[in-house]
């Protein structure tokens, strides 16, 4: 796979990743969302939503380097 794919994929990674975040996390002090653990998170959803961004971190780490 040529490297303006894999660049091109590790933004729309991102974008999937950031919309997850701003989706289901929490908006703490500041307005910054925060990312709880799945033992705070009660919501079926907002747990399914962070073990989507942690395997989307995972992923894009690899891609990164």
């Amino acid at each position: 796979m040529d490297q303006r794919t894999i660049d091109r994929a590790l933004v729309l990674l991102r974008q999937y990743r950031d919309t997850l975040v701003m989706s289901y996390a929490p908006i703490g002090p500041g307005g910054v969302p925060e990312i709880r653990t799945p033992a705070q998170a009660a919501d079926p959803l907002e747990i399914a939503a962070q073990e989507d961004i942690a395997s989307l971190d995972a992923v894009i780490k690899e891609m990164s380097t």
